[in-house]
């Protein structure tokens, strides 16, 4: 047995019909129309209002929830301003690796090479991970390593080669 929908909205259907228009989250969009069938008593327990929406009963149940004690501006999500992710990286150790790694010459051999690399030159220890990560995502790195060339190659065979090419 679903629990049955017992629940004052405080706003007016009309006001809810265009906040969804206004709205571009599409999970917003859904949060709203659950509080606009809610108002209009379309469904009479919450599990059907929740499949005809495509959302888990207890989803709806925190939205709920959040909007009796908060709101429904709390009940949105972006309404809340997100903080900056802050980046462990110092700017210093940043211009270090972009020149680092423009340099076709003197690159780096590996990510540990890199992490030694940095606590040579700057004293910082970063973990592995840490200036991997920020490595692949700020630069868009890929270290690579040249296959193995076979023992027994002619030089003069490969010269001949690319000639011929």
């Amino acid at each position: 047995m679903g629990k049955p929908l017992s629940f004052k909205v405080s706003e007016s259907s009309t006001a809810l019909r265009s906040m969804i228009r206004k709205e571009s989250n599409s999970k917003n969009i859904l949060r709203l129309q659950s509080l606009l069938h809610i108002q209009e008593k379309t469904f009479k327990k919450q599990s059907e209002l929740a499949s005809h929406l495509g959302y888990n009963v207890r989803s709806m149940e925190l939205w709920l929830k959040v909007y009796k004690e908060q709101g429904i501006e709390a009940m949105l999500i972006g309404s809340k301003p997100r903080k900056a992710k802050k980046r462990k990286i110092s700017i210093e150790v940043h211009r270090g690796l972009s020149d680092k790694l423009n340099d076709s010459f003197k690159g780096f051999e590996s990510y540990v090479s890199a992490v030694e690399w940095v606590k040579e030159n700057y004293g910082v220890s970063y973990p592995y991970s840490t200036l991997r990560d920020y490595i692949i995502d700020v630069f868009g790195t890929k270290i690579k390593q040249p296959r193995k060339s076979h023992i027994k190659k002619n030089p003069e065979a490969q010269a001949d080669f690319l000639k011929l090419t």
